[in-house]
């Protein structure tokens, strides 16, 4: 349209933590810091009381599980877990994880991925560039430049040998880039 501004990107929340499954779908959630488990936890049902997430486009739930939950049925349940609690309460997206990852995996994720958003990819295309750079064993050939040099470089810093013990893991769980998954309207 003639005049109209490009749509700014709206927010977004990233939560790195440990993720909790549970029998009781509303007591499943994430592990936060507190004094006790009961103050540390951010539960689903905690999330669909009390969550307003409608000006968010995007959440991050980067801790083990939280796409899936303890079912006890033999079949499988959509939308019953802390992500589905953040969509209904208005999120646009969230990433979530299927299984369990290690805190390196957790972390080149949490890396690469803003690393696109903040040279202005969309989170669809961010979320492709990411996983393509880790089911394509990218992180074994280092960037001359660009986004994920600089998330490769903040790696770096904190753990200069990360990518062989990043190797080491992945020999143990090849397809752990699967288990990242996103879902929502992005």
């Amino acid at each position: 349209m003639p005049g109209s501004r490009p749509r700014r990107a709206g927010p977004s929340s990233c939560v790195a933590a440990h993720g909790l499954t549970h029998p009781n779908r509303w007591a499943a959630g994430l592990a936060l810091h507190g004094d006790s488990l009961g103050a540390a936890m951010l539960t689903s049902s905690g999330v669909l009381a009390d969550g307003v997430f409608s000006s968010v486009d995007l959440i991050i739930l980067n801790a083990c599980r939280t796409a899936t939950h303890e079912g006890t049925g033999r079949t499988v349940q959509a939308l019953r877990s802390i992500e589905s609690a953040f969509l209904a309460r208005g999120a646009k997206a969230v990433i979530s994880t299927l299984w369990e990852n290690t805190d390196l995996q957790g972390a080149v994720f949490s890396a690469v991925f803003p690393a696109h958003l903040d040279v202005g990819a969309d989170s669809h295309t961010a979320y492709a560039a990411t996983i393509r750079y880790l089911s394509g064993h990218r992180w074994r050939v280092s960037w001359e430049a660009g986004p994920v040099r600089a998330a490769e470089s903040a790696i770096d810093a904190m753990l200069p040998d990360w990518r062989t013990h990043f190797d080491q893991q992945v020999a143990e769980s090849p397809l752990f880039w699967a288990a990242f998954k996103i879902t929502g309207v992005v």
